[in-house]
């Protein structure tokens, strides 16, 4: 199946609904304005992509058991996800690249194969407040000159050997954070690697690095 449910102008809201199955869920697009609430969505490639310059807003919602979770993918488009639980998905729970932006206030983003959040291609996160937690690999990956604002999060029981936030080199200087709750180092590497996160690459040589 293709998309579910697609906003390609104007604006789309959904309450209460039930979205399943499909290469998309919810898809925005063409600057567009989709608001979900209290939605479940789940069982599909991407359960919610926003795209070309749309915003896309979360709220009470869960989405789960699809391949991607919430993906925002392209200069312009824009996600927030607000009290809302995004898990069990087979690779990421949340996924901002291409210089696109997003926004993580209250939520749970856990229980997913390969990671928690992955922000790539000088994309943009503010988390606030949010749980990241028993993802596969890791919780939070900024790469690829993307700049993240992390406060009071949970960023525990992510990956083996531990790794809570991944920051790749071309990031460090663009990544704050306060109040968190982790129970590994952050993981910096040497050399910029986008590989990591996307497709679970090993990184043995990390043991050493966890706190004592």
């Amino acid at each position: 199946g293709g998309t579910v449910v697609a906003s390609v102008s104007g604006d789309l809201v959904l309450e209460g609904c039930s979205v399943r199955g499909g290469k998309v869920g919810i898809l925005g697009t063409n600057s567009s304005t989709t608001v979900a609430s209290m939605c479940d969505i789940h069982s599909c490639t991407h359960a919610v992509s926003a795209q070309r310059q749309a915003y896309v807003s979360l709220s009470s919602c869960h989405t789960f058991a699809s391949v991607c979770g919430v993906a925002a993918t392209d200069v312009g488009s824009q996600i927030a996800v607000r009290e809302s639980d995004v898990d069990y998905c087979g690779q990421v729970g949340i996924m901002i690249s291409s210089g696109a932006e997003g926004l993580i206030k209250g939520s749970s983003v856990c229980n997913n194969g390969v990671g928690g959040v992955c922000v790539s291609g000088e994309s943009k996160l503010v988390a606030e407040r949010s749980r990241v937690c028993g993802n596969g690999r890791l919780g939070v990956c900024v790469l690829k000159g993307s700049c993240a604002v992390l406060h009071y999060c949970d960023l525990r029981a992510n990956g083996a050997p531990l790794c809570g936030l991944y920051v790749s080199p071309s990031s460090i200087e663009s990544v704050s954070w306060e109040g968190l709750e982790m129970d590994s180092q952050v993981y910096t590497p040497n050399e910029e690697d986008g590989s990591v996160f996307a497709y679970g690459s090993e990184h043995d040589d990390d043991d050493d690095e966890e706190e004592e």
